[in-house]
Parts: structure tokens; sequence; C-alpha cells
């Protein structure tokens, strides 16, 4: 049986403000640098595979959070190639999701 896929909006200025509320509360457990244990190499499903839920994906990547690191650290993004930024963005995130929450007795003090 197919699958018809509906078509949804993804409001950008919603997105812009969920990920401030999830990176202020990251913040506020962690400091405005966040130490992972080090530099993790991780599984990628390329796009177009990780959307496709009538196959199982047959290809995998590999990403490294250096390289997500450095791909991110620069002030320009061409809007033509905004999506591969968007790649990196993913590996750092998930990098924080990876995070173990500080328990709250723990948290910084406000500055």
């Amino acid at each position: 049986m197919a699958v018809t896929p509906e078509l949804l909006a993804i409001d950008l200025n919603q997105l812009r403000a969920a990920l401030t509320r999830v990176l202020d509360a990251c913040e506020e457990q962690f400091g405005s640098r966040v130490i992972v244990d080090g530099d993790y190499f991780f599984w990628h499903v390329p796009v177009d595979s990780a959307f496709d839920m009538c196959k199982q994906p047959a290809e995998f990547t590999v990403g490294q959070l250096s390289d997500d690191l450095h791909a991110t650290s620069g002030e320009m993004v061409d809007p033509l190639t905004a999506w591969h930024e968007l790649a990196h963005l993913i590996g750092l995130l998930r990098a924080l999701e990876l995070r173990p929450p500080l328990s709250r007795t723990s948290l910084p003090t406000a500055r």
C-alpha cells in the first residue's frame, strides 16, 4: 500500500524559536561551551534514505564532530548550500543530545 505524502510547512521562525529555547536550556545546564568526551565519529544516514520508510537504508556515511565544528565556525552561509551546513549542525545537536544532563544540585549559578 503506497503512502500519499501530505504537504507540511515548516515555519522557520517557530523552528528558530524552538532551537533558541533548547540551546538556552543547554547553556543553563552546561555553560556556553559544552565539553564532550571526545571527537566522536558517528553514523549518518543520507537524508533521502532517512525519510523513505518503504525500505531500509542501504548506505551509511560517517561524520566526525571536529569536522562539524570546523564547518560551522564560519560567518557566511551560502543560501544555495545551506543544506550542507544543516548536516553539520545535526551532528553537533546529536552530540548535545548524547550529553547527559546535570543534576539540579550541580547546575551552574546564575551570572
